[in-house]
């Protein structure tokens, strides 16, 4: 060159290595350049007469539409170099491999081409294409050599031109970019159908930092430098196979299988971190699958790292999920992953037929001590208050470990707020319940308990057994797993409790109370969207009430559970026969269920015997006498409410035989005939009250029975 002098290769420092990437890049641009120069020198691309008046590409002359139709086809530029500008190349080139030779770093773009396996025209290309995003000085450079200023980026006929090894063909190394491999992988598939070699924004990413940054569906962990969220507190078996089967040599599909949040991805961390090497995580639940697929497998053959695919499941009309497709499966497959270790982590077992070895391993349920470790590792010294244990945690929800983790979190985070020491139980309860997600709310109706052992007047044995009941749930640990009670009874062990009574003796408050005491939720089962005049529906309904109560870790209350727990009859016609799978159904149900299941009737002798034997306790509510009603009168009465002092407790206890639900409406219609008035509530608002509750029941009231209080109607 007359004017400018090209810069060339940094042949002083060939005794020593590269010691950073751009020092590497800033040889192979003299390199590129020199190469460059070269091809623009020996291609002819205007006419002689030509004096660039016309901007290329744009408008063409007459005289160079003649030149271009007499001059001879492109050859590549290896064919057209003399001796000495073939050596000058040569020894340019020679030189940057020498200093690699002696260069201890592996930098980004010396690790791709030796993961990728690139030959030596294929690792042109990409310094090529990685040249012209480093530099915007190739832009113009190529638009010029490619004849048109919107050609910004080299195309694969240039790329072509530039590297075509001597006595190789045009066509066959034109073809190379037609074909899907790893070679063309390495570029954007939008930009490369459209004739231009631009580097895939992953791969310049790579060669720019030397690793990915996370992005939506897809993540690079590191077991070398990260650690994963927490310790192994269970599946030391699994993590012991799964560590078995990564090591053994060879080709291998590892299927993790277990539900959300069952610590599949966690075994993976762990495992990574044990061996020191590299995963990435991919989510497949995108609407393009396939694509962010080659995304990963990407990323993975760029940083060495094996290939982990999740939430790949798909979906049923009703929301429930199904298998991951063979096709997805294999289709991954078929990208040719570098490791030879690829994990697929499903919800469901993975029926398809892969053309790699597939091992399965199952992540099951937690049981009760695991959950108990869990809860014990992820509270580590925060005590909890009230009484409260981890095995009554561990007994009450069947969570996962994430579940667990998260509720942990939130709870210790939420007392170091308020300064406590301990977590209350029902803080901690209302952040165990924080990480159910369930449906139940569809087929029942949420029930906030609001009342306590004070509020409920029943005779003392009645009581006794529901606080026996209670505790039936906080050592449910201590008598299964400690004593050994789990080795006789290996199913029923959940805790079903029959109220019987008369309406208004306070079932549905004894629910609550249990409720209040346990710090459980309670869901009133819907009747009316259970039973259905079609057949297999009513049994459909129950198994999705008992599914979701399960995920829900709630009270079951089934009020008037005569309806559908009524005895079986004599098989006459095919309603009977429907009828009766029902209640069998239903009996199963109750059997298997291990949370809490409340039911409650007004007509005991409607139920039908089998039931009995599998309910754990059933508790009589007698009609109140006397000295009863008295103190539910005197209970119901909040102590805000103003009283007046001719209140006679034992003459409204003693002359109106009600049940405790019709005291609660005759103080409640009192309270509001006091307000009405502007006067304390007093004898007369509860006995006018009593009066109008007994005519609802068509019950008459003689004025000569109430005595020296009949006057007060008036």
């Amino acid at each position: 060159m007359e004017e400018y002098d090209l810069q060339d290769v940094a042949y002083e420092k060939i005794d020593r290595g590269y010691g950073s990437q751009w020092e590497l890049m800033d040889d192979l641009f003299a390199w590129l350049d020199l190469r460059l120069y070269f091809f623009y020198k020996h291609h002819q691309w205007l006419g002689p007469r030509n004096d660039m008046r016309n901007m290329m590409g744009l408008v063409v002359s007459r005289e160079e539409f003649e030149h271009n139709l007499a001059k001879a086809a492109q050859l590549g530029l290896a064919a057209q170099l003399d001796g000495e500008e073939a050596a000058q190349l040569g020894a340019s080139h020679a030189a940057i491999r020498v200093r690699l030779n002696r260069t201890e770093q592996e930098f980004p773009l010396a690790q791709l081409f030796s993961r990728c396996g690139l030959d030596d025209f294929q690792r042109d290309c990409v310094i090529l294409a990685y040249a012209g995003a480093l530099d915007q000085k190739y832009e113009k450079l190529f638009a010029y050599l490619q004849d048109d200023i919107t050609r910004k980026a080299p195309s694969p006929a240039l790329a072509v031109q530039l590297f075509l090894p001597p006595d190789a063909t045009l066509e066959a190394y034109l073809s190379r970019f037609s074909r899907r491999d790893t070679f063309t992988g390495l570029f954007d598939r939008e930009r490369l159908a459209a004739g231009q070699l631009v580097l895939h924004p992953i791969v310049l990413e790579y060669l720019s930092t030397g690793t990915v940054a996370p992005m939506p569906g897809l993540r690079l962990f590191d077991g070398a430098a990260e650690r994963p969220g927490g310790p192994l507190v269970i599946g030391q078996e699994t993590a012991r196979r799964l560590e078995l089967l990564y090591r053994e040599p060879g080709q291998r599909v590892i299927c993790l299988t277990g539900g959300p949040g069952s610590g599949k991805r966690f075994q993976v961390e762990h495992l990574m971190a044990r061996t020191g090497e590299r995963c990435v995580f991919l989510s497949l639940d995108c609407d393009s699958p396939e694509e962010r697929a080659r995304e990963g497998i990407l990323t993975a053959r760029l940083t060495g790292a094996c290939l982990c695919c999740g939430h790949m499941e798909g979906q049923d009309a009703d929301g429930r999920p199904l298998p991951a497709e063979g096709k997805l499966l294999q289709a991954i497959l078929a990208l040719e992953p570098a490791h030879e270790k690829v994990f697929f982590l499903s919800r469901l077992p993975i029926r398809a037929r892969l053309d790699r070895l597939t091992v399965e391993l199952e992540l099951p349920d937690t049981t009760e001590d695991e959950r108990i470790a869990l809860f014990r590792a992820f509270l580590r010294d925060t005590p909890l208050g009230d009484g409260l244990t981890v095995e009554e945690l561990a007994s009450k929800f069947r969570f996962s470990p994430r579940q667990v983790e998260l509720a942990c979190r939130q709870a210790v985070g939420l007392i170091r707020l308020d300064g406590l020491s301990a977590i209350p139980s029902r803080q901690m309860h209302q952040c165990c319940y924080r990480q159910v997600v369930h449906k139940l709310g569809d087929l029942a109706t949420p029930v906030r308990p609001a009342f306590q052992w004070d509020d409920v007047v029943i005779p003392p044995e009645q009581k006794r057994l529901l606080r026996h009941a209670c505790g039936h749930i906080r050592f449910r640990h201590r008598v299964y797993s400690e004593w050994g009670f789990d080795r006789k009874i290996t199913y029923g062990r959940g805790l079903s409790i029959l109220f019987a009574g008369a309406p208004g003796t306070g079932k549905t408050m004894c629910a609550q109370v249990i409720a209040n005491e346990l710090n459980m939720e309670l869901y009133k089962i819907n009747i009316s969207q259970i039973v259905s005049k079609y057949i297999g529906e009513t049994e459909k309904n129950l198994q999705a009430v008992f599914n979701e109560a399960r995920k829900s870790n709630c009270i079951l209350f089934f009020d008037e559970c005569d309806a559908i727990f009524g005895k079986r009859s004599e098989v006459k016609d095919a309603h009977d026969r429907n009828a009766n799978v029902e209640v069998a159904y239903l009996l199963q149900q109750i059997e298997e269920h291990d949370g809490v299941c409340i039911m409650a009737t007004n007509l005991i002798g409607n139920i039908d015997a089998a039931f009995m034997r599998r309910i754990t306790y059933v508790i009589h509510f007698p009609f109140p006498d006397p000295a009863m009603r008295e103190e539910i009168y005197r209970r119901t009465i909040p102590r805000e409410a103003p009283l007046s002092g001719d209140i006679d407790w034992a003459f409204l206890a003693e002359k109106f035989e009600l049940s405790g639900g019709h005291i609660k409406n005759i103080v409640l219609s009192a309270a509001f005939l006091a307000a009405l008035e502007e006067e304390p509530i007093g004898m007369r608002h509860l006995l006018r009250a009593a009066v109008q509750e007994l005519k609802k029941n068509e019950i008459v009231v003689v004025r000569e029975e109430l005595r020296e209080y009949a006057d007060l109607l008036d």
